[in-house]
């Protein structure tokens, strides 16, 4: 393929990407991670986030935060805000 036609598939996508918003970029493997920790919490307590209270997606949505600061070694004291404190 010659330049030419390389650069019009580009400005072509870049066309596509402008109508939808911009460019995606493809999730990291820690967003990956988190989303996978947040799943598994929902399931352990069985909610549903999507059927879920507001209530009960902020508990799934703490607990998530704390496990995952916690996992990363985080330093949950003075400097981290816990979880379902005044």
């Amino acid at each position: 393929m010659n330049k030419q036609n390389e650069l019009q598939k580009q400005y072509q996508i870049d066309i596509l990407a402008d109508k939808a918003g911009g460019y995606v970029a493809p999730p990291t493997e820690e967003g990956l991670a988190y989303t996978d920790l947040f799943f598994s919490v929902c399931r352990q307590f069985g909610i549903r986030y999507n059927r879920a209270t507001p209530k009960e997606k902020y508990f799934v949505e703490e607990v998530t935060r704390v496990t995952w600061a916690i996992q990363r070694g985080e330093n949950v004291g003075d400097s981290f805000r816990p979880s379902f404190s005044a």
